[in-house]
């Protein structure tokens, strides 16, 4: 995210319009923020992708969430790790 100053020769409604899109950035960073690699997700901290999800989940080299920590899919806290290959979010169903 990158905060734009103003520009004082914009009208004042401009103003005000990107200084609204700034806020609504950061309010979006501090629900979920993840961190990627060039297979994909790396680190997803925050909102989960799944309902009710709240926490980290972290991703190998092949993209595949591989650890959690927080609510799992079930709606329970948990910290669990899954063997390679296998999707952690799966082995809740």
């Amino acid at each position: 995210m990158s905060f734009r100053p103003l520009n004082s020769g914009n009208s004042l409604s401009s103003n005000l319009s990107q200084v609204n899109d700034m806020v609504r950035q950061l309010n979006k960073e501090q629900v979920t923020k993840t961190f990627r690699q060039a297979n994909g997700n790396a680190i997803i901290t925050g909102k989960l992708p799944y309902d009710g999800g709240y926490g980290s989940l972290y991703y190998d080299s092949t993209g595949t969430a591989r650890i959690l920590i927080g609510i799992a899919p079930d709606g329970e806290i948990d910290i669990a790790a899954s063997d390679s290959g296998y999707d952690i979010t799966g082995l809740y169903s």
